[in-house]
């Protein structure tokens, strides 16, 4: 107990603490940041994406934090290669415990514009790659009757209807619904699968767009004129991905900054 505040507690409560959390995406952005965030807690965290070198990167920055991270350069969309990587974590690091769904692909284009390649490649990454991930990781607790966390990173574009978005913010609509369903289908093993719808975001991938004319109207036009930075997210995703978020399955956390008021 410190100045009243018992640390104890929230230790229990968010700590990961000898437990493994897995982060698809996380060489860069709201992935890199998520892994910071859960090794911080205490997890450590498999870092999973297609690129050694920005998952070194990320390793490094845990690692200078105090923390713990292992890298596993796969391609999430390759469902074995996925089966090989997940094994791998099981045998060389500790229990199973949560995933970060982070992995995704963007794309812009008015439907009419819209080709199958289009259509193939960001449903591949956002919805089905997500879809096996996360069955490829509730199989193995199953199968040792292990609980677990599994948060998949949506977008606020799943509920809105933008212009040029329609394909990306259907693949994430998809993701979310099948979040309630495996929510449903594996509450009984202890499993809680939610869902994060972020809003705008600032990172390395979309920094440039803000800073054009079309970019800053979008943000002069949100409600408190601001973008989000990566650590906007870490309050959901931690009590998500910890024992603090016990009683909560099959939800979606709105973290936008009330943006949604305004974006169409």
């Amino acid at each position: 107990m410190t100045n009243g505040i018992n640390t104890e507690f929230f230790a229990e409560r968010f700590g990961m603490n000898g437990l493994t959390a897995i982060v698809t995406g996380a060489g860069s952005g709201l992935g890199q940041q998520a892994a910071r965030t859960l090794a911080a807690a205490g997890a450590h965290v498999a870092l999973l994406g297609r690129r050694p070198e920005p998952l070194r990167e990320t390793q490094a920055l845990i690692a200078q934090d105090g923390g713990i991270a292992s890298i596993f350069p796969v391609d999430v969309a390759d469902r074995d290669a996925v089966g090989v990587v997940l094994d791998e974590i099981q045998q060389s690091m500790p229990p199973l415990w949560a995933l970060v769904n982070n992995a995704g692909t963007g794309g812009r284009a008015a439907l009419i514009d819209v080709d199958e390649r289009m259509v193939d490649r960001v449903f591949d990454v956002n919805t089905k790659a997500a879809l096996l991930m996360a069955t490829a990781f509730a199989r193995r607790l199953i199968d040792r009757q292990l609980p677990g966390r599994i948060i998949n990173i949506c977008s606020l574009a799943a509920r809105t209807h933008s212009p040029h978005l329609g394909i990306y913010g259907a693949s994430k609509a998809a993701l979310e619904h099948l979040t309630g369903t495996m929510a449903q289908e594996w509450a009984s093993h202890g499993i809680n699968v939610n869902a994060i719808h972020p809003g705008y975001i600032e990172t390395d991938m979309n920094r440039a767009m803000f800073q054009t004319p079309a970019g800053r109207k979008i943000v002069d036009s949100l409600p408190r004129r601001r973008l989000g930075t990566p650590d906007a997210l870490d309050g959901a995703l931690l009590m998500l991905a910890s024992q603090a978020g016990a009683f909560v399955t099959g939800s979606t956390l709105v973290v936008d900054d009330g943006q949604r008021f305004v974006i169409g």
